[in-house]
């Protein structure tokens, strides 16, 4: 090749790509004239790498051209002359003059391998005029195969939300994450050929990634304006590769932008150093749970000056967000207990919120304002200036010292509780003192007088040490086969009455003996009601003391509940309850269960053998509680003993014998039916075996 002339031998196209989707390509050879004659006969060598793509002598691989053969018959033939060498020699037949060009000499299909490029060689190795006479002035160009034959991988496409402890959800402004596991095998793939669509982000259609380190492809990216709004926000990744290959893959995150709507009927009343809410939640697509947020304005107590001067106008002291006040509720329920010692008028808002951390309105029927003390109750437990829950006969002797006080001050002006509003004149309604202790007042404490505060009965022995209610149960005792479960109160702030639950269990595992009240409960300090019941799989009971306003003290178990262990362990949960106070208020509380460690057996047990038919060899399980003389035997029908498996003392746990089929003779025995018996402390069982031969 000599570079200052012209070639004209050429490869069509040049360059070729071969990609994963069109990974085999046909490569023209092209005489465009100019020789020293007429081109009549000619051979030439192609040449190629091997590692990046193939081709070879067959006749759908290689193939004449129309230079030659549109002027006459052809002798055209291709065969290899190396690894990665085909010769081309075609010739003209005949009295043909030969021809000047141009024209397609041959063409060559090329399968590509893998990722490379490799020069299409042209080497002319003879030209021939019809004389056969050598030609001259033929000069070939090189052609190039682009060879990536592999698309690229893009997967997991994973979005995170930097904002929220929620990778689920997204929101207009919060900061997200992106990621991807992108991989090529072509070593000029970079960064520059990864695009995520992040439209529905509010962002580009096609925007690179901020860093592509390790395989992995990361954005990290501002939301503007989620799309849609509320609905799957979709991210697409998309890669080409230098040759054009594509692959994609999509990552997907939920948008919420809608606010949960607001609680409605919320509503406080007064309690003993508490305030008992309840409420109805509102409702949202992604709604999670509800805060409630208390304030009280300072220094009101006992006479409110601020809430006297501006009643009713008192919507401003309701916390305005969920961030104001104090946090006094989170969660699912509908109800809560609010304990609350410092006497005052507290005010309660409610806001129900999402997954993504909106928070519905402050709406009107989402608050409600009470007192956390009964009126009235001005007198310790003994008499004197005070509080203890009760409106008696000590509260209407503190209220007959201060009678006909104008202005009281220091503790008679405790008296002042009257007249009531929301509701006006009720007796549980909130103060607003007229600075006079007269009729309005006593009028509160006559109605009051007796009957404010539950009775609270102390049957249970132990304090609550957390304000969540909750039934539980635990094991108390087993005896035997026999297993002793307590359903038990906890977190009774003095409020409950009555208790209906439903204990759900296995009747694989266990059967149901019989159910009573806990000594404690049986305890003659009041009347308790219980009952009963049973279903499949399920004790039904019901507790309650009697009594107007009487209600249950302490924590403690409630009612022993009795079972026989007939499997090798055991579960039991409290299914549902229904919880009531002294007002027959719905109480919420949290569910527990129980169940066996599982790791040793609770009784003695013969597991039916495996395999079962058999021939000759089966397995005999067996579980043993506690140390025990243990024995196996093995009998034929007619009862006679035909082997012994296991005779002595076995420790605890569960084990497994052998039988191979034989008697203790050691002598094999014919097919039919035989039985395995099992015999320990108060313990017989047998099952029925089939030998097969």
């Amino acid at each position: 090749y000599t570079p200052w002339l012209t070639a004209n031998i050429v490869c069509v196209p040049d360059p070729e790509s071969l990609t994963a989707t069109d990974p085999v390509k046909t490569i023209d050879v092209n005489y465009l004239g100019g020789g020293s004659g007429l081109m009549y006969g000619y051979t030439v060598k192609l040449r190629w790498d091997g590692t990046v793509a193939h081709t070879s002598c067959a006749v759908d691989s290689v193939w004449e051209g129309a230079l030659l053969s549109s002027t006459g018959t052809t002798l055209f033939n291709a065969r290899r002359t190396g690894d990665n060498e085909i010769t081309i020699d075609c010739l003209l037949l005949g009295d043909e003059p030969g021809v000047s060009g141009s024209g397609t000499m041959f063409s060559v299909k090329f399968t590509g391998l893998a990722v490379g490029t490799s020069d299409v060689g042209i080497i002319v190795d003879r030209v021939r005029d019809k004389d056969n006479n050598a030609l001259t002035g033929f000069v070939a160009d090189y052609g190039l195969l682009i060879v990536d034959v592999e698309d690229p991988v893009v997967t997991d496409v994973d979005i995170t939300n930097d904002t929220l402890i929620t990778d689920d959800y997204v929101k207009d402004g919060d900061t997200v994450t992106i990621t991807a596991n992108v991989s090529d095998d072509d070593p000029a793939f970079d960064e520059t050929n990864i695009k995520a669509d992040l439209s529905g982000f509010g962002g580009g259609a096609a925007v690179g990634p901020d860093s592509y380190e390790f395989g992995v492809a990361t954005w990290t990216f501002l939301v503007l304006t989620c799309d849609p709004s509320d609905g799957t926000v979709t991210v697409k990744v998309t890669v080409t590769d230098p040759i054009g290959n594509t692959a994609n893959a999509n990552g997907t995150i939920i948008a919420d932008n809608t606010a949960p709507t607001a609680v409605t009927g919320f509503d406080a009343a007064p309690g003993h150093e508490k305030c008992d809410l309840t409420w109805t939640n509102g409702t949202d697509d992604n709604w999670v749970g509800v805060v409630v947020r208390r304030y009280a304005e300072p220094g009101e107590y006992p006479q409110y000056p601020w809430f006297v001067g501006n009643w009713p106008n008192v919507d401003a002291k309701y916390p305005g967000s969920e961030t104001v006040g104090t946090g006094v509720y989170e969660g699912t329920g509908t109800s809560h207990t609010d304990i609350v010692v410092a006497r005052n008028i507290h005010y309660y808002q409610a806001f129900c919120y999402d997954v993504v951390g909106h928070y519905g309105p402050a709406a009107e029927f989402a608050h409600d304002l009470a007192t956390n003390y009964w009126l009235g109750d001005i007198a310790g437990e003994w008499g004197g200036w005070g509080e203890d829950g009760y409106v008696n006969t000590f509260d209407i002797l503190m209220l007959s010292g201060a009678y006909g006080t104008s202005n009281p001050t220091g503790d008679p002006a405790t008296c002042d509780v009257g007249p009531t509003v929301h509701p006006d004149w009720h007796r549980l309604g909130l103060p607003l003192p007229d600075d006079e202790v007269e009729f309005e007042d006593a009028m509160i404490f006559a109605m009051n007088y007796g009957v404010v505060a539950a009775k609270v009965v102390p049957f249970l022995p132990e304090e609550y040490s957390t304000d969540v209610l909750a039934l539980t149960l635990t094991e108390r005792e087993m005896v035997g086969s026999e297993l002793q479960i307590a359903l038990r109160l906890e977190g009774n702030v003095d409020e409950v009455k009555g208790v209906s639950a439903a204990i759900a269990y296995d009747t694989d595992d266990l059967e149901f003996v019989s159910a009573r009240l806990s000594d404690d409960m049986s305890l003659p300090l009041a009347d308790v009601f219980f009952w009963s019941g049973t279903e499949e799989g399920r004790v039904l009971v019901d507790a309650l003391v009697l009594g107007t306003d009487v209600t249950i003290g302490g924590c403690g178990d409630v009612v022993v509940l009795t079972f026989r262990v007939v499997g090798d362990g055991y579960s039991l949960d409290v299914e549902s309850a229904r919880i009531r106070n002294a007002d027959n208020v719905e109480l919420d509380a949290k569910l527990g269960d129980c169940a066996s460690g599982g790791e040793m057996p609770l009784v003695f047990r013969l597991v039916q053998n495996a395999p079962n038919p058999f021939n000759p060899v089966t397995k005999v399980a067996y579980h043993v509680p506690r140390e025990s003389e243990v024995t196996i035997r093995v009998y034929d029908v007619s009862g006679r003993v035909v082997t012994t498996l296991v005779d002595g003392v076995v420790e605890p746990g569960r084990h497994a014998a052998v039988w191979n089929g034989r008697n203790d003779a050691g002598e094999s025995v014919g097919s039919g039916i035989y039985f395995c018996t099992m015999e320990a402390p108060d313990f017989h069982d047998s099952r029925k075996m089939t030998l097969l031969k």
